[in-house]
């Protein structure tokens, strides 16, 4: 048995290994939707992969908070290749409640995560499928937006017989 966890972590160390994380640099985030409730924007990020085999992203594991309380946890697949020695760009969704942003001007938010990846090869597969190896990179962000800038909308409703009127 011991020869067997041996094996594997030596496999684990010189195959898997070898693979870099992804570099996830933050960018910007972009107001997408603002209800009575909250308000969305979508982050973005450029992803580089600095490895000579192309990186398979997984899934983004994330937290958001306001003023120290954790506001909002996300969880977004990536389902994307980064292909070696190359830049993309790839976003995420966030949400800020409103009871975080009454009362202030200017709201600071941060973001906190992980992306995970899987390394090129079947043996990088099939450990991270077994869960007995899922690497990860961390990443953050951290911005502000200015809440008295932060309407909602309220849709437009028309009725049926509005729109088959005619003139």
């Amino acid at each position: 048995m011991f020869y067997k966890v041996f094996f594997i972590a030596i496999l684990v160390v010189t195959g898997c290994g070898a693979s870099r994380p992804p570099i996830a640099q933050y960018t910007s985030a972009t107001m997408i939707d603002s209800y009575p409730s909250a308000v969305s924007f979508d982050v973005s990020f450029d992803l580089s992969n600095n490895n000579d085999e192309p990186l398979k992203l997984v899934q983004y594991t994330y937290t958001v908070s306001v003023d120290g309380n954790t506001v909002y946890h996300g969880f977004a697949e990536a389902q994307q290749t980064l292909p070696r020695g190359s830049t993309t760009t790839s976003s995420i969704p966030i949400v800020v409640p409103r009871a975080f942003i009454s009362g202030q001007n200017i709201v600071v938010w941060h973001l906190k995560g992980k992306l995970d990846y899987l390394s090129h090869g079947a043996l990088a597969e099939t450990l991270f499928d077994s869960k007995i190896w899922q690497p990860s990179a961390n990443f953050t962000a951290t911005d502000s937006f200015d809440a008295s800038l932060v309407e909602y909308v309220f849709p437009l409703t028309v009725s049926t017989n509005e729109l088959n009127k005619t003139e």
